[in-house]
């Protein structure tokens, strides 16, 4: 889900940091004791076109604004949609106006900047700025180049004006001068040439990459088996005497031109082993997370002479895997069990749920690091090094929450995250461990996403990724701390700027960095829990995508699980399911209304209203494992909205929720529906998609909605008694005319 007027965060489990890094009613701004620099003269580079802005302090939104000599200050409330609006244009701009520019001071990092460009406001019409970085005491600059987005709207006449949103949630004193829309200035001139080069070598990696999933090889590497202390390779090498090479995650075997070779000399059928662990790049490494391919060497230069190959997902070492249980068979009522409140989530008969483990974030660098600010930690040892993790946040609160759920007989799922950081500038982190936090994100991250890709580009970065997959999967497989029975990795990957940040990628170049996060995932959990699959998150917007690169990019999931297909068939299969976010459209109760929403398999959109579309993709076998085997597809995370409370909307919700649980109910390849949220909640605006109302609603503190008791009636003798109410309302008159034939 998108930020349009209000922002939208997954209930994830949030960690508490200590006060000092909280105590945002004493920021301010010190003012300056050297000589204010002069304004920009039309004479200066990029200047000559500049237009200046005023700020309208009467247009704002979870902010205050002042303005005094045409410097404004601006504190935002810590609300979620801060915002305020320009004046209108003054002018028309020149086609060289393409930077916004201002100077600035601000009492702390700010992150998520958005400019709308209006009229008329709407929630497609918007540019991601990035960040401010936290300066205080002294005046600093600010420039995003969004001519592009100028040009997409036909934005930049006498008479427009932009709505500068400030990120969310944070509290922060910002003053603003020299407001202006100018050119490219010397430095964006040799910068935007510097990132036209690079775009242009992605272009061509995603030609590459293209070629290579639907190239044939006349050689093959037929299996790949890992024990517990070696890899076995087998496969058939022709067309003259090749090598047998491995590509660690953090390379590319479409740009490499020499490779690690573990065994030379190969010819017609071969069958090789070499030990699991080794060194490399500084550290020792399991040979587990690479793929293998045969290269062919040409005056020095390695070619691939074979598609890679990982470990066949059925021939991981599962010495490991003991105590390990999978969900049970009935688990299609889900839901959203609140720590200390797993009461609830039983008397509902929810039979599993979603625990968020933001894992990196509560990870140190050292032991001295942590206890640096009065936490200790879990040591956890992997490939011969010490990781370290809050002892305080595991042993306090998940494996307390998760031990309370198993013994409730409720199956867990986690959601693995990246929480960005703002680089040279500790105070705003989000992470425990700020330089670790930066290490792990992409390095390409813009500073516009809720969440980063991970850093899949170096091997100190792989090395802390494994380590912390390592961490949850051996402590949380054998039930002795709790349990994880699905792991989903990233969120909402159809929607890349909000959700997995790592800069503008072609689609398949974004979807090779995926793979190998979830490959990566996949190898190390499966060696502790054999039934462990990894969830593919993504929206409602099946075959609707925007791809032009300038503003908020979004990807057909159809074509996302078919690239993911795609790499599954050219180098093995694993054991990647689905973790569809099935909201109705624009969040709205009455679900069956969903226009966009058709019973086709070029649906715009799946909603609770077309999920038989879902559920005939699941049963062809060619979306199969190996072609025969239904992947796991669960609804991770779905609701729907009731903004006012009023008895219309709360009916309506349950009527909405009734329709969805027994629609899933009738379709064999969904396993579950999670009902997002619990409980209503100021992190996601005036959406309330929780079953409960919030816990400072003066009539009904945390009271449960008529929503929650339609899902508990579902699938017990009170079923119809409690739901059949709602029939008259969705336009039925059984619960069977609610399911249709998909028409393709």
């Amino acid at each position: 889900m998108k930020k349009i007027f209000i922002t939208l965060i997954p209930a994830l489990m949030f960690i508490a940091f200590s006060a000092s890094l909280c105590a945002c009613s004493d920021d301010k701004v010190e003012e300056p004791e050297e000589p204010m620099p002069p304004v920009p003269s039309p004479g200066d580079d990029g200047e000559a076109c500049a237009v200046a802005l005023s700020l309208d302090i009467d247009q704002i939104n979870e902010l205050s604004a002042t303005e005094n000599n045409s410097e404004y200050r601006i504190k935002t409330n810590g609300g979620h949609d801060p915002w305020i609006y320009t004046k209108q244009l003054p002018k028309d701009l020149t086609e060289e106006a393409v930077v916004l520019a201002f100077d600035y001071k601000s009492s702390r990092a700010v992150d998520g900047l958005q400019a709308y460009l209006c009229p008329p406001l709407d929630g497609e019409r918007y540019v991601g700025l990035g960040s401010l970085e936290a300066s205080p005491g002294s005046w600093k600059s600010f420039s995003a180049v969004i001519g592009e987005s100028f040009k997409d709207f036909s934005w930049g006449k006498a008479g427009d004006m932009l709505r500068l949103d400030f990120g969310d949630g944070t509290e922060a004193l910002i003053i603003i001068r020299n407001l202006r829309i100018r050119g490219l200035n010397a430095e964006e001139r040799n910068s935007q040439q510097t990132e036209e080069e690079y775009l242009a070598s992605l272009n061509t990696l995603d030609e590459r990459l293209a070629d290579y999933l639907c190239r044939s090889f006349s050689s093959q590497i037929s299996m790949v088996e890992v024990t517990s202390d070696q890899v076995n390779i087998s496969g058939t090498a022709n067309g003259g005497t090749l090598a047998l090479a491995e590509v660690t995650p953090y390379q590319n075997a479409l740009l490499l031109t020499s490779f690690h070779k573990c065994k030379t000399g190969l010819s017609g059928s071969f069958n090789v082993s070499i030990p699991r662990f080794t060194e490399y790049d500084g550290f020792r490494y399991d040979r587990l997370l690479s793929k293998f391919v045969l290269v062919k060497t040409t005056n020095g230069k390695d070619e691939i002479a074979s598609a890679c190959r990982y470990v066949d997902a059925d021939h991981i070492d599962q010495s490991k895997a003991i105590g390990c249980q999978d969900v049970p068979s009935d688990i299609k009522k889900g839901g959203e069990a609140v720590n200390g409140k797993v009461y609830d989530a039983v008397e509902m008969g929810m039979k599993v749920t979603l625990v968020g483990i933001p894992v990196t974030a509560v990870m140190w660098r050292s032991a001295a690091a942590a206890a640096a600010v009065g936490d200790q930690v879990i040591q956890h040892r992997y490939m011969g090094k010490t990781y370290y993790f809050s002892r305080g946040y595991f042993e306090d609160i998940v494996d307390k929450h998760l031990i309370e759920l198993q013994n409730a007989g409720i199956s867990v799922f986690t959601v693995i995250t990246l929480r960005p950081e703002t680089p040279n500038d500790p105070t705003a982190y989000k992470n425990y461990d700020h330089e670790l936090g930066l290490l792990l994100q992409h390095p390409d991250y813009t500073g516009q996403g809720t969440f980063a890709m991970v850093n899949l580009t170096q091997a100190e970065s792989v090395n802390y990724m494994a380590a912390a997959l390592d961490f949850l999967a051996s402590r949380y497989s054998d039930g002795s701390h709790g349990r994880i029975h699905r792991y989903v990795m990233h969120n909402e990957i159809d929607d890349p700027n909000n959700w997995n940040d790592c800069g503008w990628k072609p689609q398949r170049v974004y979807m090779d960095q995926f793979v190998k996060s979830t490959r990566m995932a996949h190898n190390i959990i499966r060696q502790y829990n054999s039934y462990a699959q990894i969830l593919v998150p993504v929206t409602q917007q099946w075959t609707f995508q925007k791809t032009h690169p300038a503003h908020n990019m979004s990807f057909a999931v159809r074509d996302l699980f078919s690239l993911i297909n795609d790499f599954s068939r050219v180098e093995g299969d694993y054991y990647w399911g689905v973790g569809y976010h099935s909201y109705p459209q624009k969040f709205q109760n009455r679900t069956w209304e969903d226009d966009l929403a058709t019973w086709s398999m070029n649906t715009e959109y799946i909603t609770f209203k077309n999920l038989e579309v879902l559920d005939k993709w699941a049963k062809t076998s060619a979306n199969m494992y190996k072609g025969t085997k239904m992947r796991d597809v669960w609804l991770t995370e779905n609701g729907s909205s009731t903004p006012t409370y009023s008895e219309t909307e709360l009916t309506e919700q349950a009527a909405c929720a009734a329709y969805a649980y027994k629609k899933v109910s009738k379709l064999s390849a969904i396993q579950t529906l999670i009902w997002h949220a619990s409980t209503d909640n100021d992190v996601e605006g005036n959406l309330n998609l929780g079953l409960h109302y919030r816990e400072n609603y003066a009539p009904d503190p945390w009271g449960r909605k008529p929503a929650w008791y339609a899902i508990q009636a579902i699938g017990t003798t009170r079923e119809s008694q409690v739901i059949d109410r709602y029939l008259p309302i969705i336009g039925v008159s059984n619960w069977d005319e609610i399911m249709h034939q998909v028409n393709d």
